[in-house]
């Protein structure tokens, strides 16, 4: 299979995994809330998957760039699949912690998917490859939040949703297995890959052989991007519910609009890549508007209001994810790719574990606190960016 045609796979896959992920995930918040009173209670529950991603992405990563991507991904494919069935099986705490713990460890489809699409895409080619994958999977959040939403509704309504979120993976898994090549990474082609035997502390062991004055600036910029959009997200059903008295069916809307925008967004950061010719400035800039839509986010006093503030941080969201890709896979050598995607992903996976307790926190002291907590990381966030981006231009000049 050519690299066109397994990039197409890719995207489908793609699309098909955050599927599955947006219909269930605008509902374990509410789940949670509903078995828990307090709002802090709630987001310590819910940070447990990103704390466990924390130290399972990078070892995911690297698994792949040893045994492959394919075989990597089939597991992840199918435990993702099992562990949405055991959280639809909830009836107690008990059993939504045991499956959000599992998706934690497994639900690693979109990093091994990426790692994949650099080792068949050329460097000047991934920006557009990448903004397209994007876009591809943000389509799910098109379709996912609605049907989850209305689903909800019916009797025994999360359950239903989560097995039917759990089949899309299973049909994930099956086009994984008969139609992915095993493409080996560049680095097994060069001889320098890790043994099939390695045991799970060797693969942590890259964690710490990260070199961080090649890594640490676009890491932190990419921990201060990922926390500021997360924090806000993180309690955005119970947002809008709070200050709209929206229903799920309407929070599954908007959702859903987010959805549409970002895979608009996505279908054109390739060309706007190329108008930039420079992942740096680009990062920057998106990471200002970003800021500026939080902002507009926090303080808007109407639905109509929110609604036109979620097209720039839709659209700010998805530029940042392809330019920050970009800088990251373009500092890594060849043989390194999937361990640094999966360490990439493990940042946001820290933001992930803990923006539920600090939203849970923030939203305690003031209904506006996840917002502008969210703004003034992302703020943050943008300084970094632009200082990269003009050290980068001094360089060149």
């Amino acid at each position: 299979m050519g690299p066109y045609k397994i990039q197409r796979l890719v995207y489908i896959i793609g699309f098909l995994d955050l599927l599955g992920v947006s219909l269930i995930l605008p509902l374990i918040l509410p789940m949670v809330k509903n078995l828990v009173e307090s709002h802090l209670a709630a987001g310590c529950i819910t940070s447990l998957y990103g704390g466990i991603q924390l130290f399972s992405s990078p070892a995911v990563g690297r698994w792949s760039d040893g045994w492959g991507r394919r075989p990597v991904m089939l597991v992840c494919l199918i435990a993702t699949a099992i562990s949405y069935v055991i959280l639809g099986a909830s009836q107690s705490l008990l059993v939504i912690v045991s499956g959000r713990v599992m998706a934690g460890i497994f639900k690693h489809s979109q990093t091994v998917c990426r790692a994949l699409l650099a080792d068949v895409t050329p460097p000047e080619d991934r920006s557009r490859v990448f903004g397209i994958f994007n876009a591809a999977s943000s389509m799910g959040f098109i379709v996912g939040p609605m049907l989850g939403g209305h689903l909800s509704e019916l009797e025994n309504g999360f359950t239903l949703v989560c097995n039917i979120g759990a089949l899309f993976f299973i049909l994930d898994f099956a086009l994984c297995w008969l139609f992915v090549p095993n493409v080996e990474p560049a680095h097994s082609r060069s001889s320098k890959g890790i043994s099939e035997g390695e045991t799970v502390l060797q693969a942590f062991s890259f964690m710490k052989d990260i070199d961080w004055k090649v890594f640490g600036d676009i890491f932190l910029v990419r921990f201060f991007l990922s926390f500021s959009s997360l924090v806000y997200r993180s309690n955005f059903s119970l947002l809008i519910d709070q200050n709209f008295g929206a229903s799920p069916k309407v929070i599954g809307y908007l959702i859903s609009f987010q959805g549409i925008i970002s895979a608009v967004a996505g279908f054109f950061t390739g060309k706007v890549s190329k108008i930039y010719q420079d992942s740096q400035r680009e990062l920057f800039h998106s990471s200002v508007l970003l800021t500026l839509a939080l902002l507009g986010l926090t303080l808007a006093p109407s639905l109509t209001l929110l609604l036109a503030c979620l097209i720039p941080l839709c659209v700010s969201s998805a530029v940042i994810r392809v330019s920050s890709s970009a800088i990251t896979i373009g500092r890594c050598e060849p043989d390194k790719v999937g361990s640094v995607t999966g360490f990439g992903q493990s940042i946001a996976s820290v933001a992930r574990m803990i923006t539920p307790l600090i939203a849970g926190v923030t939203q305690e002291i003031s209904i506006y606190g996840p917002g502008m907590t969210g703004t003034l990381s992302a703020g943050i966030g943008a300084a970094l960016a632009g200082i990269i981006s003009y050290r980068q231009k001094s360089k060149v000049e």
